[in-house]
C-alpha cells in the first residue's frame, strides 16, 4: 500500500519533468537562427560597399588623377562635382574575395572629400555580388575627432533591399541601421588602407527574407579590418518578436584577425554558420 501511495505521489513529479523536456525540445529556432544568418550576410554586403568607399576616399592616386583600379574596381572622381562612382562593369567580374560582381555606386559628397562636417551620399546602381542584387542608400559623415582623439564616420543605411544566395527566396532582406566608425588603427597613413580598422558600434532593424522582424544592438564594437572579408570580431544582440525565445547573440569569432564562421546563441543553445 506504501509503495503504491508513493508511486502515485510520485508520478505528476515524473510526468512534469518529462513534460518540460519535452516542451524544450520543441522550440522552433528557426525564426532566430534564419534571421541571424540573413542578417550577417545583409551586413557583411553592406560594409563591402562602405570599405571600398572608405579606400576610395584616401587613395593617393583618386585625388591626384582622378581615377584608380581598386580590389578590381574602377573609382572615378569627379572634383567639379564632388562626386565618386565605383562601378565593376556591366558583365561580371570576379574580385579578389572570390565574388562576382557588376554594376556600380555613387557617393555624391556636400563639400570637398572628406573634411570635416562632410556627407557622402551612397546610392547604388545595378549592384550585383554574384548575381545576387544590393539595393542600398547609405549616408556617411565625416564627424572629426572624438574625445579619445580619433577620427569618427557615422553610418546611416536609411534603405537596404538585398537579395540571399539562396535561389528558394523570393524576398530580399530588408534592414535600416545606425552605426558610428572609430579609425582605431592606420589613421596615420591614410592612403595606406591595409592596415586601417574600424570598431563599429550601433543598431539595426528590418525584416527577414522569411518574413520575420528584428532588432539589433551591437554589444561589444564590431572589428572592421578593411582588409578582412568579413567582420572579424565583435558581439551583437538580435531580437526576433515572432520566436519562442526573442532574444540572443551573434559572436564574430575573432580567429587569427580574420574568419568568416559566426556562432548565434538562443537560450544557450549554440548554431553557427560560414559566409562567402
Amino acid at each position: 500500500m506504501k509503495k503504491l501511495l508513493y508511486i502515485i505521489l510520485l508520478y505528476p513529479f515524473i510526468f512534469g519533468t518529462y513534460s518540460c523536456k519535452d516542451q524544450s525540445s520543441e522550440i522552433d529556432f528557426n525564426p532566430n537562427v534564419l534571421t541571424a544568418k540573413d542578417y550577417i550576410r545583409a551586413e557583411d554586403a553592406l560594409f563591402e560597399i562602405v570599405n571600398a568607399f572608405l579606400k576610395g576616399i584616401h587613395d593617393t592616386l583618386v585625388h591626384e588623377t582622378g581615377y584608380a583600379y581598386i580590389d578590381f574596381c574602377d573609382v572615378v572622381y569627379n572634383q567639379s562635382q564632388n562626386t565618386m562612382k565605383f562601378s565593376y562593369g556591366v558583365v561580371n567580374r570576379l574580385c579578389g574575395d572570390n565574388k562576382f560582381r557588376r554594376g556600380s555606386f555613387l557617393a555624391e559628397f556636400t563639400g570637398v572629400v572628406f573634411n570635416n562636417g562632410v556627407k557622402a551620399y551612397i546610392t547604388t546602381d545595378s549592384l550585383f555580388v554574384d548575381d545576387f542584387l544590393t539595393e542600398a542608400t547609405i549616408e556617411i559623415e565625416n564627424l572629426g575627432f572624438n574625445s579619445q582623439n580619433k577620427v569618427e564616420y557615422s553610418m546611416k543605411t536609411t534603405s537596404a533591399n538585398i537579395m540571399m544566395p539562396d535561389t528558394a527566396k523570393t524576398l530580399g532582406f530588408q534592414m535600416t541601421a545606425e552605426f558610428v566608425l572609430v579609425w582605431e588603427e592606420g589613421s596615420a597613413t591614410p592612403a595606406i588602407y591595409e592596415d586601417d580598422v574600424f570598431l563599429v558600434s550601433g543598431s539595426a532593424a528590418g525584416t527577414s527574407t522569411d518574413g520575420y522582424a528584428f532588432t539589433l544592438t551591437i554589444q561589444e564594437p564590431l572589428i572592421n579590418h578593411v582588409e578582412c572579408f568579413w567582420m572579424s570580431g565583435g558581439l551583437s544582440q538580435i531580437t526576433v518578436p515572432a520566436a519562442k525565445i526573442p532574444t540572443g547573440d551573434i559572436d564574430y569569432l575573432n580567429e587569427n584577425g580574420c574568419y568568416n564562421q559566426f556562432y548565434f546563441y538562443f537560450d544557450n543553445n549554440q548554431f553557427f554558420e560560414y559566409i562567402k
